[in-house]
């Protein structure tokens, strides 16, 4: 009976652990759109634009860039 009572605990755990993944999904979901509105929206501060729109390159932000030193050369 014992390997019984285990193996239901077991399914019992499995089905909630399913449950909290499901539901971990959602909200990562409703994060992404949230996010997707926010980079949307202009008076949202901090949210950049997607690639390909009217934004200019901030040098050394991203690796790939020149680096700026203080007296405004690479």
């Amino acid at each position: 009976m014992e390997h019984e009572e285990q193996a239901d605990r077991m399914e019992e755990d499995a089905e909630r652990m399913e449950e909290h993944s499901e539901q971990l999904g959602e909200r990562i979901d409703d994060v992404q759109d949230d996010w997707e509105h926010k980079e949307q929206d202009p008076a949202v501060p901090g949210a950049r634009p997607g690639p390909g729109e009217d934004e200019k390159p901030v040098p050394g932000v991203n690796a790939d860039e020149d680096v700026v030193s203080e007296e405004g050369g690479p």
